[in-house]
């Protein structure tokens, strides 16, 4: 353990050490930052889940588990694996909150949370403010335009300011935010991303501590100002990166194929399938990090005490094993929401039933505006931690 702050100090594999992990895992060690990231090679994911499920990936100085039950027992609480690590990029990125401590004081950051982000609480305080905002910002779509910048964008930013209770105008600004946020949160070793993310978080943290007098969830925690401020930067990112994520990709698929579009206009109620499909397939959360207290084995691997371990959630969603299939895009799938784009265990989403009505609730009203869509063009989903379309262009017709 550090001997400064308690944190996990994660170990220095020798060159003779990394040799030889290469020699046993020669499919991982051909791997690259690139393959993890770039959108069109989540085959080279497929083929390590088949050939090697959990691997030695020295492009990322650690392990990498790309099949779901080893995934998912990585992800619980009886795996001994931590997120309180010094090498901990969310932790660098976002600061010391719910998502980077464990333990009680993960459960006081999380606990004043838990409430508020249930089911029938959520769709009871915000699914009729969230319907009347996205109809809002359809009503002033007109013609081919960029959806993200036009709608996502926007649409994630103001429910999140809904959902918190804070007066969040300036929303190029916020989304700018959770852009460095995102983009520090890779292991490049440069640390530029960093930099960046530290002077937003600096700038967040001040508008959030400004306005928490009108936050409810202040009179409800025993949190210190700064700590609720703390856990709302992380509570915001799921509600204004991944949203963006899952609307978008989802109407991307609905788009990319017409039959399932079909279906869900003639049977709106499949649009809940039609989500979780997409976030199966596609997960906005791409990578889950964590970092071993004691030696664990997974699939006959054994991996040493403070070593590294990625999980590769993109993998995890396409195990056939468990989805039939797996690269079929299918809106009727039984078990869609088996796959670990909430993560697992303690650390599971916090916002998963918002999450999912969000969306639902866009396409919805995407779908009751636009009689028809036209998919002009869409950079297909990339990036290593977190994924998405950057951009998207639509031709809706009233």
């Amino acid at each position: 353990m550090s001997p400064l702050n308690g944190m996990l100090q994660q170990i220095d594999v020798s060159p003779e050490e990394d040799a030889r992990r290469r020699r046993e895992f020669p499919v991982g060690a051909g791997v690259t930052l690139a393959d993890l990231e770039d959108a069109g090679r989540e085959q080279v994911l497929d083929d390590l889940r088949e050939r090697e499920p959990v691997t030695w990936l020295p492009a990322l100085g650690g392990w990498l588990i790309t099949k779901r039950e080893p995934a998912r027992q990585m992800l619980l609480p009886k795996s001994g694996a931590t997120v309180e690590a010094e090498q901990n990029m969310v932790r660098a990125s976002l600061g010391r909150m719910m998502l980077t401590v464990d333990g009680d004081e993960h459960e006081r950051y999380r606990q004043p949370f838990e409430v508020p982000f249930r089911a029938r609480e959520t769709a009871s305080a915000y699914a009729e403010p969230i319907r009347a905002y996205a109809r809002e910002l359809i009503w002033r779509i007109q013609g081919e335009t960029e959806l993200t910048e036009a709608f996502a964008a926007p649409f994630a930013v103001g429910v999140a300011a809904q959902v918190i209770g804070l007066p969040l105008d300036d929303i190029r600004k916020i989304d700018g935010f959770y852009s460095a946020f995102a983009a520090a949160m890779e292991y490049t070793g440069d640390p530029e991303p960093l930099r960046r993310a530290e002077a937003a978080r600096a700038e967040l943290t001040d508008l959030l501590v400004q306005g928490l007098s009108r936050s409810a969830v202040v009179s409800e925690s025993d949190l210190t100002p700064d700590e609720v401020a703390a856990q709302l930067r992380v509570v915001m990112f799921g509600a204004i990166e991944t949203i963006q994520a899952s609307v978008l990709t989802t109407l991307m698929l609905l788009l990319q194929h017409p039959e399932s579009m079909a279906q869900v206009r003639a049977d709106s109620s499949l649009l809940v399938g039609a989500v979780d499909e997409a976030i199966r397939w596609m997960p906005p959360v791409a990578f889950i990090e964590r970092w071993t207290d004691a030696p664990v084995t997974l699939e006959g691997v054994t991996i040493g005490a403070r070593e590294f371990v990625g999980v590769s959630v993109i993998a995890a969603n396409r195990d056939p094993s468990v989805f039939e299939d797996p690269l079929r895009f299918d809106i009727r799938r039984p078990n869609a929401r088996h796959g670990l784009s909430f993560s697992s265990g303690a650390h599971h989403c916090l916002g998963v039933h918002l999450a999912r009505m969000q969306t639902v609730i866009a396409l919805e009203e995407m779908l009751t505006a636009w009689p028809t869509i036209h998919l002009v063009s869409v950079t297909p989903p990339s990036g290593f931690a977190f994924r998405r379309p950057s951009d998207m262009v639509v031709a809706p017709h009233p």
